[in-house]
């Protein structure tokens, strides 16, 4: 088994990222609008009904990340900090710039308050039942709750010996908490407070995580054993009963498995510099597309006929719009942020 080491960044990671990125682009920009949006844009040139499953693949790459961001941190400050400036400052800006196209050109159903607008710099808006910016950023507060259990679970050492046990444990608890919500009674106070907890733990998706965890424990350990097996196999499990639909399952499998080959070297073809590059900006390309993209949309259809071309303009423009910020506004911050931790650090 090829091993990993935690201070290089896998450029089969960046490929998956900016592959996961695409798909849930074309699935808001074709299928998507039939489904949750009211007002008519436009006639879609094909469907991509599944594309929103890439971010079952977000959350497995994250899942795998996440051992090796906390093997390189030095500590708990160093780890905050650090996925601070990865993720914060280039939300801000993207949801700013979201929120200014959105209240000038005018978006039905996705007009914010002032008070949902503030929440929404937490990137936890739901907490305060506050509507967010823009819907793709519902995923931002299962990552947000993720990052911040597995620092605790990794600062009270439980991923040093007892990796397997713990998974199994969490997945456990994740499939009692989908029991009670599925079978339960809603008026109940366990119902009430089972969802309570889940939405703090990560209980929701760590099956998902839990993979892209596991798979980089078996990495690091340079070893596959029969607990890593278990806790796939709990994975599987999970997600075939909390599948949203029939291929749902089928996607969870396959993309576990790419994401396996991608970081064991069997899968070079991702290191392609188109790849490479959509990775890189995956992040704001994720956070700016969905509502900038259906006004551009939108607008286009003053301009030409052809679904085809508003929708290649659309999603060459959202690329170079991320691109921009990309250079423009994550990096340096990320630099800037992490300089200043180090003078003081």
């Amino acid at each position: 088994m090829k091993s990993i080491n935690p201070t290089l960044r896998i450029a089969e990671l960046d490929a998956l990222r900016g592959i996961a990125a695409m798909a849930v682009i074309l699935f808001h920009f074709t299928s998507g609008i039939a489904k949750n949006w009211t007002f008519h844009l436009y006639d879609p040139p094909f469907e991509f009904p599944h594309g929103g499953t890439g971010v079952d693949l977000f959350f497995m790459i994250s899942g795998f990340v996440i051992f090796m961001t906390l093997d390189r941190a030095r500590s708990a400050m160093h780890f905050a900090v650090g996925r601070f400036s990865r993720l914060y400052p280039t939300f801000w800006a993207c949801a700013l710039i979201t929120l200014l196209v959105t209240a000038n050109y005018g978006l039905p159903g996705m007009e914010v308050t002032q008070r949902d607008a503030l929440w929404n710099i937490t990137m936890l808006p739901r907490f305060a039942r506050a509507q967010m910016i823009d819907g793709a950023y519902w995923s931002l507060e299962f990552e947000i709750l993720f990052y911040i259990a597995m620092l605790i679970l990794h600062r009270l050492g439980a991923f040093k010996k007892l990796t397997v046990p713990v998974l199994l444990l969490w997945l456990g608890a994740a499939a009692a908490a989908h029991g009670v919500l599925t079978y339960g009674q809603p008026e109940s106070l366990v119902y009430r407070l089972t969802g309570k907890i889940k939405a703090v733990t990560s209980l929701d998706y760590i099956h998902l995580f839990g993979v892209g965890m596991i798979l980089y424990d078996a990495h690091r350990r340079r070893a596959w054993s029969i607990g890593h097996t278990l806790v796939l196999v709990a994975c599987a499990a999970l997600a075939w009963w909390k599948a949203a639909f029939p291929l749902h399952f089928v996607f969870v499998v396959g993309f576990g498995l790419l994401l396996h080959l991608a970081t064991t070297g069997w899968l070079p073809f991702l290191n392609a510099k188109p790849l490479v590059f959509l990775g890189a900006i995956s992040y704001p390309l994720y956070l700016i597309h969905q509502n900038i993209g259906l006004v551009l949309l939108n607008a286009l259809g003053g301009m030409t006929d052809s679904a085809w071309l508003r929708l290649g303009v659309t999603v060459a423009a959202m690329i170079v719009l991320a691109w921009v910020i990309s250079v423009c506004i994550e990096r340096p911050s990320m630099r800037w942020v992490r300089e200043r931790m180090r003078r003081f650090t």
